[in-house]
């Protein structure tokens, strides 16, 4: 079966399970909309924008409305990527600014058997909205219609902050309990390594206009984003950490266990994915977020002995968008960011600046 077909059966599932219609010139209704999710619950709208006419003196915008409100969006593709993808949305009376959506990299994250589709840009919070539009181009011209919207309402609910207990000084975190993760979406089943060498910093790209107060809700999100719509079955991260050092768990199991991360195509296995949510190619992270992701990356690597101030040599698994070739045998900080082993810009400029303070603050304080 062609990975086109793949992502149709799979889009086709979902929606089943959980979204809506889109229209561009009225609403349509469904069982999910008219109504706010429940606790924990996020649904997402999809809608293909070679279905969606252009808009009135912009032939390459399409205009999107939905019936429920959206928080986030992102978009998909078969075949060739676009060259650029902007998007801007529909609020408090006005459309804001157009915000580039940049490509994300959506092969190798979440097993060999995952099926996702060809492209996929980073997910934008949108905080609550209910019409966006969309313009993609490539080689001058526009392609916005070969692109599918992803529109993205998480759950409600409160956080709950877990205290770290045992042995270990574990910092608190938000368990994926605690932030109500629909574990029916959770098909992945996770692969485990024996051990953690070392701990990979990420930034989610997208996201720098929220709160503290919807953090979770960005995380519910992005998790249905990765799991469900890119079809890694799981989020790609072991931990998130927001703008206030509020820690998340991520991947299922990945703060019990050794597991297998989504995060760095070619250095998944034996290594602990930390993504600080927002994008600081643009925005400076706060010495909050900072500290929180040594912190967490520090007492992972504590927990099997490991100083988080040295080195140490992973072997690459190679693919597309990795620096070393396959069996390539790397030396690193035990702490390193993504840009060190991979073709990309993560974990942006104003974090890759940092990393030298995230590695100090793995360091527990002396008591």
């Amino acid at each position: 079966m062609s990975e086109a077909n793949m992502l149709r059966g799979f889009i086709a599932g979902t929606i089943a399970l959980a979204a809506t219609a889109l229209v561009t010139t009225g609403y349509a209704g469904s069982a999910t909309e008219g109504r706010a999710p429940t606790r924990g619950e996020t649904t997402a709208v999809h809608r293909a924008l070679s279905e969606v006419p252009g808009t009135r003196g912009s032939p390459g915008v399409r205009t999107v409305r939905t019936r429920q409100p959206f928080s986030m969006i992102a978009v998909t593709w078969d075949g060739r990527a676009p060259d650029r993808i902007t998007a801007r949305k529909w609020q408090d009376g006005r459309w804001s600014r157009w915000r580039e959506l940049a490509p994300l990299s959506v092969s190798g994250h979440g097993g060999a058997s995952r099926s996702g589709p060809a492209g996929a840009s980073g997910a934008w919070w949108t905080g609550p909205s209910s019409e966006v539009r969309i313009r993609a181009s490539r080689a001058g011209e526009y392609v916005t219609g070969e692109l599918e919207l992803v529109a993205i309402t998480p759950g409600t609910g409160e956080p709950v902050r877990s205290e770290p207990g045992g042995r270990t000084a574990r910092p608190p975190v938000v368990t994926r309990a605690g932030w109500s993760a629909d574990e029916s979406l959770m098909r992945w089943p996770p692969e485990y390594s024996a051990t953690t060498r070392a701990a990979i910093v990420h930034h989610t790209v997208e996201t720098n206009d929220y709160t503290c107060a919807s953090s979770a809700e960005v995380v519910r999100g992005l998790y249905h984003y990765h799991a469900v719509e890119l079809g890694w079955g799981d989020i790609g991260y072991h931990a998130l950490v927001d703008k206030c050092g509020t820690i998340f768990e991520g991947r299922t199991d990945g703060l019990r266990r050794h597991v297998v991360g989504g995060h760095t195509k070619g250095f998944n296995g034996q290594t602990f994915g930390v993504a600080l949510i927002g994008n600081f190619q643009t925005a400076a992270p706060t010495e909050s977020a900072l500290r929180s992701t040594g912190r967490i990356a520090g007492w992972k690597l504590g927990t099997v002995g490991r100083d988080p101030l040295g080195d140490t040599t992973l072997v690459s698994g190679g693919g597309k968008g990795n620096r070393y070739p396959e069996g390539t045998a790397v030396t690193l900080p035990r702490i390193f960011s993504h840009r060190d082993v991979g073709d990309t810009a993560c974990p942006g400029d104003n974090v890759y600046a940092r990393m030298d303070t995230i590695r100090q603050e793995s360091v527990p304080a002396a008591t």
